[in-house]
């Protein structure tokens, strides 16, 4: 598969060292025993010399120096799968297709990646490495050394291998299905409880607290419940696993008895050995169920990374420079599910024009800001930034002279300099020339360390409003040539709304600049507006002129006071 491929080709090299070194360590384990033989009988017939000691301590050491060693890689491969996995989903939205990534939503994605990652960590390290770097070598290599010490018992061990084998299948059908149900029990007590987090206000002022708990203690109870039968269940394994190791324990010595040509460290050399060849078979049943189960999570992440890429990303004409100029001509746009939302729709944004698109929720506004963005692919029609079809297009090229401005204004863990420049040395006087055009002066004049303050995470010392103004002050220092503020000043008071906007308009007079805006007042100084209702134009022009000409914009006036 193409995941684990990829994965495994960045850790190729640690992978490696770690599985050598595990190989290494049961060797090394599994041969001292055949030294402490050597020492049992050279004690028994009184004939000990110091090398054997020697070699049996120079094994012991080795094998708990790498016991220590192999913390580095082990930690370095379990840290890096699970992060280079969740990495191969960050790439995936690089490209995905809007659509698709709608389809999924935010929380459904976030819970398949992170289960997605784990899972497949877990399948590669817990099943597929524990497998070659631990159980294949300690079964085999014990086997050999009890063939070394007497051939007949090989025979022993393998028909206890049998019934062992028969045994587990048994229980693993069991395991399976306790596992299974302990997931679905989990999903629906997870889900429960994030809902109760992050809906406080809903479910305590509609008192569905006590339904909600309810329902979590029921699913507490199957979940606990389920653990124990998988314990029991796990315990009559161990208990008839035990059981046959110690029949042929018994067996071992009754045949040594009756043989009577087996030396003291033989008997003790395979009692030890019989274990460790048991041993695998034990912790390979816990572990086979595990990876049945975390299959079905890897199937599923592995649909998100497959699903729909955006082909226009990196296909199509690189775009060097941008005027501005945008045109839509007859654009029709549906939803997957047939509901048309842009009908037969025309209009033409000159470059280094304002334009704002006002109109009820639903109405198509937000539509058409993901047709000229790329976002999402049209039916019909024409699109055309600078005159070229925007499907011709190299996206990724095209964002380069594109900046998106949405109500959520993003702020980030740095100082305030940070949010507003990023990285580029721009002077402080530069920056407060700005900071005065986005009305951010009493922000800025209250801050103890002032650029260079931290905001905190997500911006939690700031204010909604505050956190938009940054966020449009970095229209400043930016050379897009187009701009698309989307609701990007909600959560401003009127004043400040009217005064940011009046300034945007103004000061960048060489961008094309497109407002999506719900209070009317605030696009006063736009060069055109468009009135939409149900995917259509149904007027445009200046703010005046609508206001006094037409009843729907009033309407829509009205409504936003």
């Amino acid at each position: 598969m193409k995941l684990f491929k990829e994965v495994l080709k960045n850790n190729f090299k640690m992978i490696v060292v770690y599985v050598l070194i595990g190989i290494v360590i049961n060797f090394l384990d599994l041969y001292s025993v055949t030294y402490y033989q050597k020492i049992l009988d050279a004690f028994q017939f009184k004939n000990l010399t110091i090398l054997p000691l020697i070699i049996y301590g120079v094994l012991l050491l080795a094998s708990t120096i790498l016991g220590y060693l192999e913390n580095y890689p082990e930690q370095q491969v379990k840290n890096k799968l699970y992060l280079d996995f969740k990495l191969q989903a960050l790439k995936k939205m690089k490209t995905i297709d809007y659509l698709e990534y709608q389809k999924i939503g935010t929380g459904r994605l976030t819970q398949k990646v992170e289960d997605g990652a784990t899972a497949s960590r877990d399948v590669l390290l817990n099943y597929w490495l524990k497998l070659i770097r631990y159980l294949l070598p300690t079964a085999i290599f014990s086997l050999i050394f009890i063939f070394r010490v007497e051939r007949e018992y090989v025979l022993f061990v393998l028909l206890g291998y049998i019934i062992v084998i028969v045994i587990s299948n048994l229980v693993l059908k069991k395991l399976y299905k306790l596992k299974e149900s302990i997931l679905v029990n989990q999903e629906v007590l997870n889900k429960h409880l994030v809902r109760g987090f992050m809906e406080l206000v809903v479910f305590r002022t509609n008192k569905k607290f006590d339904t909600e708990i309810e329902v979590t203690k029921e699913g507490i109870k199957n979940i606990t419940d389920a653990k124990t039968k998988i314990k029991l269940v796990h315990e009559i394994f161990f208990t008839v696993f035990a059981l046959i190791v110690n029949v042929l324990k018994v067996i071992v010595l009754g045949y040594a008895v009756l043989k009577s040509n087996l030396s003291v460290g033989a008997v003790v050399t395979v009692i030890a050995l019989l274990g460790k060849a048991y041993e695998p078979i034990a912790i390979f049943n816990v572990e086979y169920v595990d990876y049945k189960l975390n299959k079905v999570a890897v199937k599923k992440y592995i649909a998100f990374l497959d699903s729909k890429d955006d082909e226009n990303l990196n296909k199509g004409e690189i775009v060097k420079t941008v005027l501005g100029e945008i045109e839509l001509k007859d654009i029709v746009y549906s939803y997957n599910y047939g509901k048309t939302i842009i009908k037969d729709l025309s209009l033409r944004i000159k470059a280094n024009s304002s334009i704002a698109l006002v109109g009820e929720s639903g109405s198509g506004k937000s539509t058409i800001i993901k047709l000229i963005m790329g976002l999402i692919k049209y039916d019909s029609g024409q699109l055309l930034i600078d005159g070229k079809e925007i499907k011709d297009l190299n996206l990724n090229s095209f964002y380069d002279k594109v900046s998106y401005v949405s109500q959520e204004a993003p702020i980030f863990d740095g100082t305030l300099r940070e949010n507003l420049v990023f990285d580029k040395k721009i002077s402080d006087n530069k920056i407060k020339e700005v900071l005065k055009l986005a009305c951010l002066e009493s922000f800025y004049e209250k801050l103890e360390n002032g650029l260079d303050t931290e905001l905190g995470e997500k911006g939690i010392k700031m204010s909604g409003g505050e956190r938009q103004r940054v966020a449009l002050a970095r229209l400043f220092f930016d050379d897009s040539k187009i701009i698309i503020l989307d609701e990007a000043t909600s959560a401003m008071d009127n004043v400040t709304e009217k005064e940011v906007m009046k300034n945007l308009v103004d000061e960048l007079k060489d961008r094309t600049i497109i407002v999506i805006a719900h209070r009317l007042e605030t696009i006063k100084n736009v060069d055109d507006i468009y009135v939409l209702s149900d995917g259509v134009i149904k007027k445009h022009g200046k703010y005046k002129d609508l206001l006094t000409k037409d009843g729907y914009f009033k309407k829509l006036y009205e409504s936003a006071k």
